[in-house]
């Protein structure tokens, strides 16, 4: 069902009370959101707390337009209703509740935007924290991993590329109980599981795709449609650009519904 950014708004309060939790954790992804909100924070009399997740990390130059973390209480209702109104929620934000402190939780969060690969002989940032990326990135973590990630977290939220309502349950234990997140050194498996959704999303783009360009109704199942056809190519070991395109065009002729010509 279509959920609308005031209708989930409205949603996210409601799992507030249910639970009988006095506050509701966002991760805002800075990267370009169009909307002042760093300057609009800053003036309201009585606003959240704020922590920019890139703080603390190599990435800290770009703090600003990174992940950040607020806590929102229900004085902030108002305020938060205007925000989604005129922001991209699909995009950009990913609601959580947590009852850990403050704190402790934006420290835990900001190590989990990073990692490892190839042995550890290369680094860079794990993107779970935009809305379009969060289920793909759960999906390639380890049960250990899982557990790192959404053990602060009694249930994650956000509006997915069709608008929605999504919701995962998190793996929460006490602050004191949790296990550290120092970061995750990802297999080679993992690491082409995540290029696979970067690679379909460029295909996306590329080719300026739609669900009913291959028989599909949702974005999601483009999506998840397109990665197959990129971890298809994987299996293969075909790297070269021009094999590789040429195998996922055949892919998907073979394995959609049907195929407008492009």
């Amino acid at each position: 069902m279509y959920t609308s950014n005031p209708q989930w708004h409205e949603l996210l309060w409601q799992q507030v009370q249910r639970l009988e939790h006095e506050h509701l954790d966002l991760l805002i992804d800075a990267t370009g959101l169009d909307y002042p909100l760093l300057q609009e924070l800053a003036t309201l009399a009585d606003g959240p707390p704020l922590a920019k997740l890139f703080d603390s990390t190599p990435e800290a130059a770009i703090a600003d337009a990174g992940p950040l973390l607020l806590r929102l209480k229900l004085r902030h209702q108002t305020w938060l209703k205007a925000f989604f109104s005129a922001v991209d929620c699909t995009q950009h934000v990913l609601a959580l509740l947590s009852p850990w402190p403050f704190e402790a939780l934006a420290a835990h969060l900001s190590r989990c935007t990073q990692a490892q690969w190839n042995q550890g002989r290369e680094q860079g940032v794990l993107r779970y924290y935009d809305p379009r990326l969060f289920l793909p990135v759960s999906e390639a973590l380890t049960p250990a991993q899982g557990r790192v990630l959404h053990g602060p977290v009694i249930a994650w939220h956000w509006l997915d590329r069709d608008h929605r309502a999504q919701q995962l349950l998190g793996h929460y234990s006490r602050h004191s109980d949790a296990p550290t997140a120092e970061g995750f050194l990802f297999d080679p498996a993992q690491v082409a599981s995540l290029k696979a959704w970067a690679d379909a999303d460029w295909h996306r783009r590329e080719h300026s795709a739609t669900p009913q360009h291959y028989g599909l109704s949702r974005e999601e199942g483009l999506m998840r449609h397109l990665f197959h056809s990129q971890m298809a190519a994987c299996q293969q070991g075909l790297q070269e650009p021009g094999e590789r395109q040429a195998f996922i065009r055949q892919w998907l002729l073979d394995n959609s519904p049907f195929v407008v010509d492009e």
